[in-house]
């Protein structure tokens, strides 16, 4: 059964499908590239209805993390054959004719939409199993206080002094889209020092202070 949605819902689902990168996104991340703000109610109407999944970045008072489960997805794509009210601003009901447009060609060159807006989430190109992927999950048990806790990078970066840093950071960006990990930001940046600073992961324009293994 589909769950009634606001519009504002809707184009909830849509932001979180088409957010790169795909995983971790938090409001601050939708706020910054799609000026949405995401109310309680909405958080918990679409993690009700099945649609996505949210936790708080590393402690209370940090962002919330959202991510889109696969129903959610298959959500966002069927919006893109809806269509506005006809009472809508014309921007909104342009927005729509474009969203129609996407679907007929995806429909008519039976083209998967997971193919183009779920592109990362389907990356198979790297080893999992590669040596680099096997310290980063060792140091990590090491480090961490318990299963899923927050790690420092440069504490993770300290312990394995011998990788080059080119190639921890691809194996982590890797294990990131493959939701092996999970990387968040410290929100309060003046605790941060400059070994924290150096040693930080930019994904998608935001440095990444810490990382658990999900």
């Amino acid at each position: 059964m589909q769950h009634e949605l606001t519009q504002r819902e809707r184009f909830i689902l849509l932001a979180l499908m088409v957010h790169e990168p795909p995983t971790d996104v938090t409001n601050t991340a939708l706020k910054a590239s799609f000026g949405l703000d995401v109310g309680a109610g909405e958080r918990e109407n679409l993690a009700a209805a099945g649609y996505l999944t949210f936790l708080r970045a590393r402690s209370s008072g940090q962002p919330y993390l959202y991510e889109l489960t696969a129903a959610g997805r298959e959500r966002a794509v069927e919006e893109l054959a809806g269509s506005a009210d006809p009472k809508s601003a014309i921007n909104l009901r342009v927005v729509y004719a474009l969203f129609n447009a996407v679907h007929r060609f995806l429909q008519r060159n039976h083209v998967p939409a997971e193919a183009v807006f779920n592109a990362d989430r389907h990356d198979i190109g790297g080893d999992l199993d590669s040596p680099v992927g096997d310290a980063v999950a060792k140091e990590y048990g090491n480090l961490a206080e318990g299963p899923g806790a927050w790690v420092p990078l440069r504490a993770l970066r300290d312990a394995l002094p011998n990788i080059d840093r080119g190639e921890l950071d691809d194996t982590l960006k890797l294990l990131l889209r493959r939701r092996v990990i999970r990387l968040t930001s410290e929100a309060n940046r003046r605790t941060l020092s400059e070994a924290d600073k150096a040693a930080a992961l930019n994904i998608g324009g935001d440095d990444k202070h810490w990382m658990a293994i999900a």
